[in-house]
């Protein structure tokens, strides 16, 4: 047997295997022991029949296709052990030639990630801090919610005041494609239909007026619209003091109630600050990496997002064919679409996996399986569906997790957190969150 190789873009190596014509005629033989064996030939008793008979009844070509099934498997597995390769999925027979017997088969190969410098990457970590409009559009917001509304049984709506608006409005065909019943602080509150204040200023209580708005977000359509004025009421704001503090919580000063308010906004900030300052980390080694992937990798990462699609649409009662007629497109259409995405979770995947494996960063199997038991408890997984999914699901949070620490590792580099040899900066603490396209490809979420 002789094999040649070519290197192919893509994490991809042709593999062209010449069978020596020995061992071609052998497998020919076992094939037609096997036919005379397994069917009747008439004058002979089965497994009886020559050679010669055997062919003469069944055909050449068809004892040589026969062989050639075997062979193909045989020869390919021999020549992967001969050349240590270990490839990341099935090959593809992509030629055979018959004299002499050659086999040519793409192979693809495990995906290889060069994560390059990634020690050296830094961004600056500047959380942001809260600032005093929105410490006083919280305290607002407070005022809103604590505000003492007195029912008038008489008067026009006034800015200031809460008005109820019975609404129906209808289109230039005359289909109602609006009727509720909506209130609002007139002049301080964003009504449900643009323009509908000015309407509604200096109506009397059980009022009814009809008037043309235009259509939100298309003012090239109009509305006709009937308000009815159902209800009006004085609409008191509590004054900003120690008194509203005392109202909303265990405060004794509006000091100390703005000390909090700045303290869960300064949280908050500084957790989405933690995510987004993450995804721009993990951006930046991404882009820096060289990634390489075979196509057969890329395929089936579209498959998993067509799944995820049509688990998404069934979950609100549709289906995918249905889906694509809505869109007039085709399947091919819609891989075509998928695939950008696709490949960029499969680089983002690749690299926050290498970067875990370089770090020594693993999962401890008691994580992993507390975390399994939690997923079971929570689904109601019965033991006997358990036996069948329990490993999967733990290969899956498995891989999660160690997405999620490979993260947060490549956030302390970014920060500084972890020196490289030489030198010498300030240590913190972030917390980072898991994002989109974190697990390594392969793994269900």
């Amino acid at each position: 047997m002789r094999i040649t190789t070519e290197t192919l873009p893509q994490r991809q190596v042709a593999l062209t295997i010449e069978v020596d014509p020995e061992r071609v005629e052998k497998a020919m033989r076992q094939v037609a022991r096997r036919f005379a064996e397994r069917y009747d030939i008439p004058g002979f008793r089965r497994g009886k029949a020559p050679y010669e008979i055997v062919v003469r009844t069944f055909g050449r070509e068809v004892i040589f296709e026969e062989a050639v099934e075997v062979l193909s498997q045989e020869v390919y597995r021999e020549a992967l052990d001969q050349l240590g390769l270990d490839p990341y999925g099935p090959g593809h027979l992509e030629r055979v030639d018959p004299e002499p017997l050659t086999f040519r088969v793409i192979v693809p190969l495990k995906p290889e990630v060069r994560l390059g410098d990634y020690r050296s990457l830094r961004l600056p970590y500047e959380p942001p801090e809260p600032t005093e409009e929105e410490v006083m559009e919280v305290l607002e917001r407070l005022r809103r919610d604590h505000a003492i509304i007195e029912p008038l049984s008489e008067g026009v709506a006034e800015p200031g005041m809460m008005v109820t608006v019975a609404l129906q409005a209808r289109d230039a065909e005359g289909k109602v494609v609006l009727e509720d019943e909506v209130s609002f602080v007139l002049g301080q509150e964003a009504p449900p239909l643009p323009g509908l204040e000015e309407r509604i200023a200096g109506m009397a209580l059980n009022e009814t007026r009809t008037f043309e708005l235009p259509w939100p977000g298309d003012e090239s359509r109009v509305l006709q619209v009937e308000a009815t004025l159902t209800g009006i009421s004085r609409y008191l704001l509590p004054d900003l003091d120690d008194a509203l503090a005392q109202t909303v919580g265990d405060f004794e000063t509006l000091e100390e109630l703005r000390a909090k308010i700045r303290q869960d906004l300064a949280a908050h900030k500084r957790r989405q600050y933690d995510s987004e300052y993450a995804e721009r980390a993990l951006e930046v080694l991404v882009d820096q990496a060289e990634v390489e992937f075979p196509p057969q990798m890329l395929e089936e990462e579209i498959d998993d997002l067509v799944k995820d699609l049509e688990n998404s649409l069934r979950r609100r009662g549709k289906d995918l064919e249905s889906y694509l007629k809505e869109r007039n497109q085709t399947m091919e259409a819609l891989r075509e679409e998928l695939r950008p995405h696709a490949e960029r979770r499969i680089r983002r995947g690749l690299v926050l996996y290498q970067l875990a494996q370089e770090e020594g960063l693993s999962v401890p199997e008691e994580v992993v399986e507390r975390e399994a038991q939690a997923f079971r408890q929570q689904a109601q997984v019965s033991e006997e569906t358990w036996r069948h999914l329990g490993r999967e699901v733990s290969a899956t949070i498995r891989s999660r997790l160690l997405a999620r620490r490979a993260l947060e590792r490549l956030v302390e580099i970014a920060r500084g957190d972890l020196a490289v040899p030489g030198e010498t900066e300030p240590a913190g603490e972030a917390e980072a969150p898991v994002v989109e396209g974190a697990s390594p490809p392969g793994a269900s979420e």
